[in-house]
């Protein structure tokens, strides 16, 4: 009897550890189940680093800027590198790699309106892991000009490459520090004077609560070459505006003769607008030539009242009124018309 009470006593003691033992067991998978599934008890996991992406662009040729279309054709060449410590090799040979067999950055030039890629997407890899890709775009890019002092103006063009959000690790782009060289010697544009570039940082945000894409862009600083304009548009336009200073030389005698020559300048002076139009776009504030076509229409339209007025004194025989608003006409039209151009292509 007292060996089965032992017996008994030893079993249920046993019964009681396992009890214990399953219960401390489950408690501590609980545990480790509820650290798993909710990370955010306790301390935050550290968020991703960004992987840099050195990037350089390159202007190998700018051959045309279209200021009615906001745009300019270029050749740019595109030369991104980053690390991949996997892609290492015991070699002493850069191997070549397609674009889609490796991690790569996801590159999107913001804006491009035609530019098309000319190179394969092959990616070089150096022995300690180092990737180099370079790609060569050409066509179409968009940027915003301020045409208010046209054709004296200069303009900031612009190639801005942004990273893509494709993946879970961020991408963040910057600018080359070892390249210094950002346009060719010799560019194919002529009437447009190159005054520098600079390569910078710049955020893109699609939309104005969208979080912002890491991005570089090329800006190029740009004359434009007013020569032309000055021989081809101005100098013509002021022998027309002059034109009509002639009808205060003309006798009063040949009436029909003085309203037929300003009739004639005004007439000129609306064809050669419409011939400028097509120069310049259709903007919502005026550009410097605009003011100046404005004043000198302006002119030309009151020698034009003046002329009228003067016939109508002629034909109540009022000459010498005439005459003496002649001798006001021909020192007035010249000083106006020049003290007008001072100021707006000076000021």
């Amino acid at each position: 009897m007292k060996r089965r009470g032992s017996a008994s006593g030893v079993l249920a003691i046993c019964i009681v550890l396992a009890i214990a033992l399953a219960g401390w067991a489950r408690q501590v998978e609980g545990q480790d189940v509820g650290q798993q599934e909710t990370p955010g008890a306790g301390s935050a996991p550290s968020p991703l680093e960004p992987r840099e992406v050195q990037v350089v662009l390159f202007m190998a040729d700018l051959v045309s800027i279209d200021g009615p279309n906001q745009s300019f054709y270029a050749d740019v060449f595109l030369a991104a590198s980053w690390q991949d410590p996997e892609l290492a090799a015991d070699t002493d040979e850069p191997r070549m790699f397609d674009l889609e067999d490796i991690w790569h950055p996801t590159l999107l030039i913001v804006n491009e309106r035609g530019a098309s890629a000319k190179l394969p997407d092959v990616a070089r890899v150096g022995p300690d892991g180092s990737v180099v890709y370079v790609q060569r775009f050409n066509g179409t890019f968009a940027t915003s000009m301020d045409l208010r002092r046209f054709p004296l103006d200069r303009q900031s063009l612009r190639v801005w490459i942004v990273a893509l959000r494709t993946g879970l690790v961020p991408v963040r782009l910057t600018p080359n520090p070892t390249v210094a060289n950002l346009l060719a010697e010799s560019l194919t544009i002529s009437d447009w004077s190159i005054l520098g570039a600079t390569l910078g940082e710049r955020e893109y945000t699609a939309t104005p609560t969208g979080q912002g894409l890491s991005g570089v862009a090329l800006g190029v600083e740009v004359k434009r070459q007013a020569n032309y304009y000055i021989i081809q548009v101005l100098i013509p336009l002021a022998a027309i505006v002059m034109m009509a200073w002639s009808v205060f030389w003309i006798p009063t005698s040949v009436t029909p003769t003085r309203v037929g020559v300003v009739v004639t300048t005004m007439l000129t002076l609306i064809a050669y607008r419409f011939m400028l139009a097509n120069h310049v776009p259709r903007l919502p504030y005026l550009t410097r030539l605009d003011w100046f076509m404005l004043g000198a229409t302006m002119l030309v339209v009151l020698t034009l009242f003046s002329m009228a007025g003067t016939s109508y004194l002629i034909g109540r025989d009022e000459e010498a009124v005439v005459k003496k608003i002649d001798r006001v006409g021909r020192v007035a039209y010249p000083l106006v018309f020049a003290v007008y151009s001072l100021v707006v292509w000076l000021r």
